[in-house]
């Protein structure tokens, strides 16, 4: 869900306006934004590996999704996709990452943790979809597309913050 809300919210980017699309584009992706919120985590902003299913044992907040949203809620509203109401959730989304997922080690080094390694369906008879095999799969620190959407997901909130 990650990757789509970001592929959603950057599509636009490339399509004008007036392309017959354009509303019904923005109007999936705001139905897919206000069915994220309500599985955002009220705890803690951030968003579990099987969404639907927070609290579940074995399950937790991963940070690769929980920046991905962020970045779309983030750019959504900046773009003028989504209602300032979205903000609050941005915000929240983004100030969880920072407290829960981001740790700084004695050597000074930033990590960002809690990172699912690889997941994906087909190919291999293992990769069947079930809950079991998403939160059994390795969760690892400072993954390439955890980190790479903790950088956008920043950039936006701090894009978002200046045209406020």
């Amino acid at each position: 869900m990650g990757w789509y809300a970001m592929a959603i919210v950057d599509v636009l980017d490339f399509l004008p306006a007036s392309h017959r699309a354009w509303e019904r584009i923005v109007t999936i992706f705001a139905r897919m934004i206000q069915a994220l919120l309500l599985v955002q985590d009220k705890n803690t902003g951030l968003w579990y590996q099987i969404l639907d299913r927070g609290g579940y044992e074995g399950n937790y907040a991963e940070a690769s999704a929980s920046c991905m949203f962020v970045y779309a809620l983030a750019k959504g509203i900046r773009k003028g996709y989504l209602t300032s109401n979205c903000l609050e959730a941005a915000q929240r989304g983004y100030a969880g990452i920072i407290k829960h997922l981001v740790e700084v080690n004695g050597y000074g080094q930033v990590n960002l943790l809690m990172t699912c390694d690889s997941v994906g369906l087909g190919g291999k008879q293992r990769r069947d979809g079930s809950y079991k095999y998403y939160i059994d799969e390795p969760v690892v620190t400072n993954d390439l597309k955890g980190v790479g959407t903790f950088l956008l997901a920043g950039v936006e909130m701090e894009r978002l913050c200046r045209s406020a």
